[in-house]
């Protein structure tokens, strides 16, 4: 075997250890989850889990910061800086609701861990740096005075969370959104945040 296919080969049972901890933590939650299931599931020995993580602690948080890379390689997909910071706001607004309604696992995944204690603060200081594209988009439309002198945590809770309940409807309550719903929602997630 040479140096590329053991490289390939680690890689990718990182990320069948990691896509099959998401689908058993969906489906049996946290606590139900031991490793052991997980190494079942994946078709792997658990001493190979914990080649990559020391404990199922490190593993969810492993996860949750993948999850993060994902939805922000979703959000910033056409992104273009050179667009009006309405349009800016719109396509991040746009891309993301669609990730998590494309991705249901991961954003329940993501809703129901974030606060979570076993959530160490290196994650999530590492996925604050993760998401500091965004971050950067709203301190500049602060600064340009295009959107309301408000703390930026307050502008994204009143953007972030109608995103997450369009999102649970479809998902957890099966009600299809329309195209036009989710553009009549980030025309009015706009609207409260913008400078009138």
């Amino acid at each position: 075997m040479n140096v590329h296919s053991a490289t390939l080969n680690k890689i990718d049972k990182k990320t069948l250890i990691l896509e099959t901890t998401l689908e058993c933590i969906s489906e049996y939650g946290f606590h139900g989850t031991p490793i052991s299931m997980i190494a079942e599931k994946a078709g792997v020995g658990a001493g190979t889990i914990y080649r990559y993580f020391d404990n199922k602690e490190v593993l969810i948080n492993s996860l949750f910061l993948e999850i993060k890379r994902r939805v922000m390689h979703a959000m910033l997909e056409g992104y273009t800086e050179t667009a009006s910071f309405e349009a800016r706001f719109k396509h991040l607004w746009m891309n993301l609701i669609n990730y998590f309604m494309k991705h249901p696992q991961e954003f329940q995944f993501i809703e129901q861990h974030r606060y979570a204690s076993y959530m160490s603060k290196l994650t999530r200081e590492e996925s604050f740096m993760i998401m500091s594209p965004v971050m950067l988009f709203f301190i500049e439309a602060k600064r340009a005075k295009a959107m309301k002198d408000m703390p930026v945590y307050t502008i994204i809770s009143m953007t972030y969370g109608p995103i997450t309940s369009l999102a649970k409807l479809q998902i957890d309550h099966k009600q299809k959104l329309s195209s036009e719903r989710i553009e009549q929602a980030a025309d009015a997630c706009w609207d409260a945040v913008r400078m009138i």
